[in-house]
């Protein structure tokens, strides 16, 4: 039980030292090149890199990605709220 207190000391302290940069790239041109993509050449690309594409459309929040890299525990892979 002891050991599960130090642990949680140890990861708050981690938390409030965590620095997190974020650089967002501009993708409009990334974008373009692939809605300019014909048909045959969407599906080929799709059958190599998979739902790539897709993925430029999806609208990133960067708040919601630093505050949940905040609570991420490398050693444990899951996240870890102090609160639950």
């Amino acid at each position: 039980m002891e050991s599960g207190i130090e642990r949680k000391s140890d990861s708050e302290s981690l938390k409030k030292k965590l620095s997190i940069r974020v650089n967002e790239s501009n993708l409009t041109g990334l974008r373009e090149l692939g809605r300019k993509l014909k048909t045959i050449r969407r599906d080929a690309f799709k059958k190599k890199f998979g739902n790539l594409l897709g993925l430029l459309e999806v609208e990133v929040q960067v708040p919601m990605f630093t505050t949940l890299a905040q609570y991420y525990d490398p050693p444990l892979r899951c996240f870890t709220f102090s609160n639950f």
